[in-house]
């Protein structure tokens, strides 16, 4: 019995022990604190709001991250996917043709005609629009759309583009990945060509068109893409971006390379129309046989592929250093 006792204030004594208050003093139990409401806790929450002035001169204030976007220029559409954001884009345009997939989202219409109601059924949180939109932007601001107007015409303007649109949405780091990766490629493609005199450079001449013939001037983006390739556009002296020319001062101008857009045709359909032009058969890009089909979204239109097309210009004007 005795020793049933000394085993039963034993246990108790260890019991005290491991409590973390002990035996001997009152454990005091906070109060708890209320629980807030679900839905109150949820409206409380901060909104990430960024303010951005776009390109054209626009100061817009986003509220939140976009996750529901429309892209109204195949060049958007581009810098979107490039982002990332492909799986956030619902709607593109008809001339939305790459990446493949983007042809894959609701079509919206042309570039230059968006049709607003379907944009409006899709339920956009961001369009992405270029400065050829000025009628449809204040419309769709009036029904309560946001957007980003987007535009570049040289590769400054491209990196601009690609920055905004990335802060907008969210993906910061991902733009300034793919701007330095752009602009290490590019520098990299300058360094071999860099050398070259520039009496020596190749003259080039870009066929935009051929009826009626129209090339690409000064401040196209076809021009920066053969410059930064060690080429000179030997119509880069005229303002127009694309100006309307007559084949005699192209054969005049005596280029050593013709690019063409790649959906003109094969070579051989495009050099025997060429050489049937007055002068053309004794232009040096024809009797050299340097007659080239190039891509000319890569070319023309500003998005991460200009990368492409200024490697592929190299080539075809200095194949012997990238040998």
């Amino acid at each position: 019995m005795l020793k049933k006792r000394y085993l039963l204030i034993f246990t108790i004594l260890a019991i005290c022990f491991l409590l973390p208050a002990g035996c001997g003093e009152e454990q005091v139990v906070p109060a708890e604190e209320p629980i807030a409401d679900l839905d109150e806790a949820d409206s409380n929450e901060k909104v990430e709001t960024v303010t951005v002035t776009d390109q054209m001169g626009r100061e817009v204030v986003f509220e939140g991250i976009p996750e529901h976007i429309i892209s109204m220029s195949p060049s958007n559409t581009e810098v979107s996917f490039a982002l990332g954001l492909g799986e956030r884009i619902v709607g593109v345009t008809e001339y939305c043709n790459y990446p493949p997939e983007a042809q894959e989202r609701e079509i919206i219409g042309g570039f230059s005609t968006p049709n607003i109601e379907l944009i409006v059924e899709l339920q956009p949180d961001l369009v992405l629009a270029s400065t050829i939109h000025e009628e449809e932007v204040p419309r769709l601001e009036e029904l309560g759309i946001p957007v980003l107007v987007v535009e570049s015409s040289t590769l400054e303007d491209l990196y601009t583009s690609i920055a905004l649109v990335a802060r907008v949405t969210g993906v910061v780091d991902a733009g300034e990945v793919l701007i330095n990766s752009m602009q290490e490629e590019i520098a990299a493609l300058q360094t071999v060509v860099a050398d070259i005199p520039e009496d020596d450079r190749i003259r080039v001449y870009y066929e935009v068109y051929s009826d009626p013939l129209m090339t690409a001037g000064r401040d196209a983006f076809i021009t920066e893409i053969i410059a930064l390739a060690g080429g000179v556009n030997i119509f880069s002296d005229v303002e127009e971006n694309y100006p309307q020319i007559s084949a005699e001062v192209v054969a005049e101008r005596e280029p050593q390379v013709i690019l063409y857009p790649d959906y003109h045709g094969t070579a051989d359909l495009v050099i025997e129309s060429m050489t049937g032009r007055p002068g053309w058969e004794s232009i040096p890009a024809v009797v050299e046989n340097r007659v080239y089909a190039v891509s000319d979204d890569a070319f023309a239109r500003p998005g991460p592929r200009a990368v492409e097309a200024v490697a592929e210009a190299a080539e075809i004007f200095y194949p012997e250093l990238f040998q």
